[in-house]
């Protein structure tokens, strides 16, 4: 084996010790704040800070903050399409409902002699049927009156028994559709009201009750709302219910129609099933129709005051227009019933009556309607015409009055 060498550091010369030492004393007097730590105060002691990577954390900084604004951003962006897609969803569920409920409407060609466009006047005219489950008999007939200028309200009410002939142009009509005309006592067309809507037919039922609730009132209707027990139950549901005083004791079982009424009389709630019995009850009234109406009249009118409330309105408006738009047939389209939705809010119940319509003798299997008085109670309700008995009432006493101012003054003399 080879020896082993031992190796000694190398001494550097002396001038290389001298140009080192040299170098050291240059670099400490350019660079004071390289000197060694031990020779520092404690104010010199400060962190050396490289500029390059002071400016490198502020690009990332402003990166950073960049990205966040970027990510706040893409939120926003998000929820606004979510919010898009879910107004677009509404607006189409709102636009197909729209749709199905105007062509619910009949689509009859049925049309009278004077048949005319509805006009805006100051009077708006509309026929009200309530029809059983499956919309065939209108036990309801009645007429919604509103004068825009006075804000009054008024609904005149005709029996469902009442005696009617069909017009010329219905019977015509039907014979052209091959259709049964029915014939009474020898009458050809006479029928009770509610049956007119049965014999009508399919897609001119409401326009057969519209031309003849027209030729009883002799007014125009404007337009027509038809409403089943179905739509009836749940509007009063959709208003939270009605508080309603029943007269009497109620009760009425058939299980033939599914109808089921019993209620106590005293002030109570009444929900959309209670409601119900209580405007299908009849048979115990010594009056019959004629005293269900009556009554009728008296729970639409307290369920307009719960329906006119602001807050019920505003609370159940989603509800309520649901249940118009599902369970309601009309002729009135949306944009136009838009227009009298400020009325709401403006109905005065002091301003609402409820009227029958007067009749002959009393009522049996038919109810004889009286023209003449109809004629005097239309023209006082819908059109404020005075009947001419109360007029000469008045002008006789006015009359007799001053013939007594006159008697007293001679005697004074």
């Amino acid at each position: 084996m080879g020896e082993k060498r031992e190796y000694r550091r190398r001494r550097r010369p002396p001038e290389d010790m001298e140009l080192q030492q040299r170098q050291v004393r240059r670099r400490q007097t350019q660079e004071p704040h390289r000197q060694p730590r031990r020779h520092r105060s404690v104010q010199e002691e400060q962190p050396y800070i490289d500029p390059h990577r002071v400016a490198q954390g502020r690009r990332m900084s402003r990166r950073k903050a960049e990205r966040k604004k970027r990510r706040r951003r893409n939120i926003l962006v998000v929820i606004l399409l979510l919010l898009l897609l879910v107004a677009a969803y509404a607006g189409a569920k709102i636009w197909v409902a729209v749709q199905q409920w105007e062509n619910k409407a009949e689509k009859s060609d049925f049309t009278t002699s004077d048949a005319t466009d509805p006009e805006e006047d100051e009077i708006i005219n509309v026929a009200v049927f309530g029809t059983d489950e499956d919309g065939v008999r209108a036990d309801v007939n009645m007429v919604a009156s509103f004068n825009t200028g006075t804000k009054e309200l008024h609904f005149i009410s005709v029996p469902r028994d009442s005696k009617v002939i069909m017009t010329k142009e219905m019977t015509d009509y039907l014979e052209s559709k091959n259709a049964y005309v029915p014939e009474q006592n020898g009458v050809y067309g006479q029928c009770k009201l509610t049956e007119l809507h049965a014999y009508a037919g399919e897609n001119n039922r409401c326009a057969f009750s519209v031309a003849m609730l027209e030729e009883i009132l002799g007014m125009k209707m404007d337009y027509y709302v038809k409403v089943d027990l179905s739509a009836f139950r749940q509007i009063v549901d959709a208003v939270g219910g009605v508080d309603f005083n029943v007269e009497e004791r109620l009760y009425y079982v058939d299980p033939y129609q599914d109808l089921y009424i019993d209620l106590y009389p005293g002030m109570q709630h009444l929900d959309g099933d209670k409601a119900e019995q209580l405007v299908r009850f009849r048979d115990g009234y010594v009056q019959k129709d004629l005293k269900r109406i009556e009554v009728q009249q008296q729970f639409i009118q307290a369920l307009i005051e719960k329906v006119c409330s602001s807050d019920t309105l505003m609370r159940n408006l989603n509800d309520l227009v649901k249940v118009a738009l599902d369970c309601t047939e009309s002729n009135i389209s949306v944009s136009e019933a838009l227009k009298y939705v400020k009325y709401v809010k403006a109905l005065d119940p002091a301003k609402i009556t409820s009227d029958t319509v007067p009749y002959l003798g009393n009522p049996g299997r038919y109810v004889e309607l009286d023209e003449d008085g109809i004629k005097e109670l239309v023209n006082e309700r819908i059109y404020g015409i005075a009947p001419q008995s109360s007029t000469e009432e008045q002008e006789e006493n006015q009359f007799n009055e001053s013939n007594q101012e006159g008697n007293q003054l001679n005697e004074d003399v």
